[in-house]
């Protein structure tokens, strides 16, 4: 791992903690933003752990840039990193797995709990990160680099449901495509990688930058139109028909999947109740999301995929896509308008 903090101090006292666990080994330090963006290029770290404030380049704007260049799991380490707070939105925007706050954990040194929580982010992290990156589409689909999007199915009447699946670049890409949509006469169920707590925040972040109503999901919840519902972090989220005959969400852990929450299995579950449903796939890394697609083309159901120009990391919209399950390629703007269409039917 690389680690990146300004603060001798602060350097000392991660590089104890990590001391106490043989099996992560930190490869290099950096003291700014600068020097974090060239050692990521020079020793590709499976994890980074980054301080925000820093003199020079901060943080924020280093882990935009290796995101870009050599994306990594980064965890943000700063006294300006909570759960709610504008700093951690920002840093998951540009791309950041993860965070922890030096608030509870270095002033009133709660190094002890600390030090638990920060080896356990970094196993995670380390694991999953690799894990998704080298994912392939498995060799029962059509594997084709060359796909020709040609089959682009129209709704004729407004779609019952709209599920997006989303992972890293997915907390900027969303508040942009949701402020460019009209009120929508459907609803909304986006299953974005997220561990827990974040996805609360989220939903009050997306409130306040695009107008529309979006709120974290909880079980047993009814679907409702016009409602952006965020599946909860940590879990998976699952849609099914309540006595009513409404949509309801049902939400727990499904133990075949390592991200939670699962984009196909949420994919997969709409694909099993719904009447006409629509899915969106968006920047990410891995191959989640290809197996609920398949389940939306067996029903004839349309699946966007986000293209790669517009992508923080085209990874699951291209996995989808050269699994030929994809019936459109747009950018955030187009796909903006054919949400905001999909209401005027």
């Amino acid at each position: 791992m690389l680690l990146v903090d300004d603060s001798g101090f602060m350097r000392m006292a991660i590089r104890k903690m990590i001391e106490h666990d043989p099996g992560i080994h930190i490869i290099a330090e950096a003291t700014s933003g600068e020097e974090a963006v060239r050692l990521a290029s020079q020793f590709r770290p499976n994890v980074i752990t980054m301080d925000i404030e820093m003199p020079g380049q901060c943080g924020l704007k280093a882990t935009q840039e290796i995101m870009e260049n050599c994306p990594t799991a980064i965890i943000m380490l700063s006294s300006l990193t909570t759960a709610s707070s504008k700093c951690t939105m920002e840093g998951l925007s540009y791309g950041a797995v993860d965070y922890i706050s030096k608030v509870s954990s270095f002033v009133d040194l709660d190094i002890v709990s600390i030090e638990a929580e920060l080896l356990k982010k970094i196993h995670y992290w380390a694991i999953q990160w690799p894990a998704a990156r080298l994912k392939t589409v498995s060799k029962t689909y059509n594997y084709n680099k060359s796909v020709s999007i040609n089959n682009v199915l129209l709704f004729k009447t407004v779609p019952d449901l709209l599920v997006i699946g989303a992972s890293t670049g997915g907390p900027k890409i969303i508040p942009e495509l949701f402020k460019q949509v009209k009120q929508v006469e459907y609803p909304i169920i986006i299953a974005l990688h997220m561990p827990p707590l974040y996805t609360e925040s989220f939903a009050t972040h997306l409130t306040e930058i695009s107008g529309h109503k979006a709120i974290e999901g909880y079980d047993g919840m009814e679907l409702n139109k016009g409602e952006v519902v965020i599946a909860p972090g940590g879990l998976d989220s699952f849609v099914k028909k309540n006595k009513k005959g409404k949509y309801e969400l049902s939400v727990k852990k499904a133990e075949t999947y390592t991200i939670h929450p699962s984009v196909d299995e949420l994919f997969i579950s709409v694909a099993g109740v719904a009447k006409n449903a629509a899915g969106i796939i968006l920047s990410g890394m891995g191959v989640d999301g290809v197996k609920g697609a398949e389940k939306f083309r067996e029903k004839n159901f349309p699946i966007i995929a986000q293209n790669e120009e517009s992508c923080l990391v085209y990874g699951m919209p291209k996995a989808v896509t050269e699994a030929g399950f994809a019936t459109e390629l747009l950018g955030v703007s187009e796909m903006s308008d054919r949400i905001s269409n999909w209401s005027q039917m």
